[in-house]
């Protein structure tokens, strides 16, 4: 995920940061996303954030700020459980 919220994992993901600024995410692409790991394991779906966010540090593109920013402004639609969770998660990526 060139970022995160790009949901990039490819070896190119820096060069395709770049481009998928300038556009948009389609619904076929969640859908592609969704399909990819639809059927993951929470331990696998746990491995698969790791290494991406290990990706993004190594390239200098990990924004931590951006997704804690990101979680607050979620917070009204999440329950409290969701949150906590989510915000266990984040903080397990610093």
């Amino acid at each position: 995920m060139g970022r995160l919220s790009d949901f990039k994992s490819n070896e190119n993901s820096q060069k395709d940061d770049v481009k998928s600024k300038k556009e948009s995410i389609t619904e076929k692409d969640v859908m592609d996303k969704y399909n990819q790991y639809k059927d993951m394991s929470s331990s696998q779906l746990n491995n698969e954030l790791f290494k991406e966010v290990a990706k993004q540090k190594q390239a200098g593109t990990f924004d931590y700020a951006r997704l804690e920013g990101m979680l607050e402004s979620l917070r009204g639609s999440l329950t409290e459980e969701n949150y906590q969770n989510m915000k266990r998660i984040l903080e397990s990526l610093k």
